[in-house]
Order: structure tokens, then sequence, then C-alpha cells
């Protein structure tokens, strides 16, 4: 009996044609696998989308208030981990997100939900606010469009609370006698002529015997930064930013007008239309923007008129430290 094989071309003829068919077949196969997974991962966004809508319900039935972020809710999925960089609460309690990864894998340009343009509480300068316990006034009109909201802080600080937050930095308690803070010493080395106008005070040679080395005009590089940056982290902690209030605050925010008649060397006085909370009854407070074309490179504001030095200078310059903060509106509705 004759026995029937390939022969050597014939199996080389099959392996060419296997070769040719998984050259075809292995990208479709591929991009049905992708395709697949893509699905898949598009189906986890929605999942994922559906759990925190149905967590903003349950919120809301819990709290009687619209969560102001995924934070607060307990959201209950348990597929694969998705992570989205760009999650929207709506008013209509639903939510959007946008760039989305699922276990790392990257969603493309998918999104769940619809878009919403936020929409913010509009605050009026002048408007009282109470944050963390500390009364401030809107010192900026903000729209719906805005998400934060600028603030001055309604009293100034007292000697005491600049020593506690100067604590271990250099000069920030009473130098000389107890008598004189550092604020008068920094005054009156600059009054005199020494230097020209105000500045912040900034080490022990900063004081009223003629030695002007250690003032600066520089609120960055001044100490009394250091003090409000410190009463920041202690008393607004949520605040994007802390500093003192500007000239452009003034006359920019609050309408008032900073004339040469109404700005002097060392003193912003006001008019009859100021209004009165932008002003303290028995204290100056400082600003934070030079002025190049006066003498003085350090402003402070005051109800008083004139640059005399007055009476209780050491009352008046012990408080004249007035923070500003710039807060997210999130933090006043939590």
């Amino acid at each position: 009996m004759k026995k029937k094989a390939f022969t050597l071309i014939e199996l080389i003829a099959v392996l060419v044609i296997l070769a040719i068919l998984a050259l075809i077949v292995t990208p479709l196969v591929m991009s049905i696998i992708r395709k697949a997974r893509i699905s898949a991962d598009k189906r986890s966004v929605d999942a994922y989308g559906r759990s925190i809508e149905l967590a903003i319900a349950s919120y809301l039935l819990d709290n009687g208030r619209f969560p102001t972020s995924v934070d607060q809710l307990t959201i209950e999925y348990s597929g694969n981990q998705v992570v989205c960089s760009q999650t929207q609460l709506n008013s209509d309690s639903s939510v959007y997100l946008a760039g989305c990864t699922v276990a790392g894998r990257s969603t493309g340009d998918y999104e769940y939900g619809k878009y919403e343009a936020p929409t913010y509480i509009s605050y009026t300068a002048g408007t009282p606010i109470n944050y963390n316990g500390v009364d401030y006034y809107v010192i900026k009109n903000s729209g719906v469009n805005e998400e934060e909201v600028q603030l001055l802080k309604k009293d100034p600080l007292t000697v005491a609370q600049v020593n506690q937050y100067g604590a271990g930095h250099v000069n920030m308690y009473v130098t000389r006698n107890t008598s004189v803070s550092y604020y008068q010493q920094a005054y009156d080395i600059n009054y005199n002529g020494t230097v020209g106008g105000m500045a912040y005070y900034s080490s022990a040679n900063c004081n009223d015997l003629g030695d002007s080395s250690g003032c600066t005009t520089d609120y960055a590089q001044s100490e009394v930064k250091y003090v409000v940056d410190a009463w920041k982290t202690a008393q607004a902690p949520n605040a994007t930013n802390a500093r003192l209030i500007t000239l452009d605050d003034l006359r920019d925010n609050l309408g008032i007008e900073l004339t040469q008649s109404n700005v002097t060397s060392l003193q912003i006085t006001v008019t009859e239309d100021t209004p009165t909370w932008v002003m303290g009854e028995n204290y100056y407070y400082w600003t934070m923007t030079t002025n190049t074309d006066k003498t003085a490179d350090v402003w402070i504001v005051g109800t008083r008129s004139g640059a005399s030095v007055p009476s209780n200078v050491v009352q008046v310059y012990g408080q004249a430290v007035r923070p500003v903060i710039t807060l997210k509106k999130s933090a006043l509705q939590s």
C-alpha cells in the first residue's frame, strides 16, 4: 500500500496561508477586544456617575441641603476604580464627569452627564460675613460666575494677638520697654525723615534712635507678613490667600477717591462717602501697597485727618494689622 503525505512545498504553502490569516485576523481580534474594554470602561463610568447621583439624593434627605463637594458623599460603588479629573455636582442633583480613568486606563474624551456652568452666591461690598467664628466685611463685589470672595477682617489684631502669632520670630514682641510697640518704632524712624514715610518693622535696628537699616517697605520681607500668614494658618485655614488691604482695594473695589488732597504722605483720609466699616474708629491700619509718587512707601488707613502722630499712638499702632483673606465661596456654604 502506498502512503500519501504532504510535500515540503505544500507544507510551506499552508504555513504561509496561516501567517497571512494571522496578520489579517489578529488586528481585528485585538480591535474587538479593545473596543469591548473601552465600552466596559464607559459603562463603569456610567455606573459610578449613577452612584454619585444616588449619594446626592441620600445626602439631601439626610441633611436638607445640597452637598458642595463629592467628599461629603458616601458613594456605594463596587466596580473597577474610577478616577475623574473633573467632577461637577449640578443644581438638578445630577453629576458631570470628565477626564476619567478606569483601573488606570484612560476613557479619552468620554463624559458622563451634562456640563452645567457653575453659579455661586453673589456678594456685595460691605456685606458682613462670619467665617470660622471671625467677623469680616466683603471688600469686592462678586458675581455668580466668581468662585471666590475677598473679605476684610472687621477688627484689627490686638497687640497680644500680634505677639502670639509672631512668637518665635524676630522682634515681634515689645523691644525697648513695655509701653512702646514695634509699630511706634517703625513709624518714628521713618517719620523723622531718615527713610521718609513709614516702613514695616523688620528688625531691632529699625527704631527711633536713628538706625534705619532694619526697616523695610517690602511687605513680602516684613515681620507683618509673618504675623498675617501665621494668623491665617490658625484662624482662616481654608483661605487661599491672606494679606493686607491695598490702595487698589480702596480705590477700585470700594470706590474711594484717593487724590492728592486726601492721601497725605503718611495717611489715607476719607470723604463723607467712604463706608464707615472701612475706617477704624480708634486705630489706623496698614496697607501693603507702595505709591512711588509719594514720599511714603507704606500707607495707613484711619479716620483722622492730617499726618500728625496721635496721642494714643501705642494703642493705634498696636492695632495696625487688619488682614484680608480670599476664600472660596463653598467654604461659606458648607
